[in-house]
């Protein structure tokens, strides 16, 4: 999926984590989060660091995508609540300054154009 921020399109690839087990883990197990991939977390509002090894920049978005607050750094084994949320984007560490992203931002995330089809 592709990640737009205030109608423009960003140099991220997004991963969404829609089934139990994808938002249970998360990023857990990974040595690192490159700057150009993010992971979705749909449906959320509470994010746990146990048992990671960065740090990540966590965008809490309502249900318009409109950012309601960025925690920039969370280190591991740190929680991150924003009860008016209902998605969260995580992305590698000082990723959300560099691309720009901050309160009442607004983030699309845009699945991939479907290939082949015609016109």
């Amino acid at each position: 999926m592709k990640l737009r921020i205030d109608g423009r399109e960003a140099p991220v690839r997004v991963q969404a984590a829609r089934r139990y087990r994808q938002r249970l883990v998360g990023l857990i197990g990974r040595r690192h989060l490159a700057t150009d991939q993010a992971l979705w977390i749909p449906a959320c509002r509470s994010i746990h660091m146990f048992f990671m090894r960065f740090a990540i920049d966590a965008v809490f978005l309502d249900g318009e995508g409109r950012v309601l607050t960025v925690r920039a750094g969370i280190r591991p084994w740190r929680t991150a609540t924003v009860w008016r949320a209902r998605s969260v984007l995580e992305l590698a560490a000082g990723a959300a300054a560099t691309l720009g992203i901050k309160e009442n931002s607004h983030v699309q995330i845009v699945a991939d154009a479907a290939v082949g089809g015609g016109a």
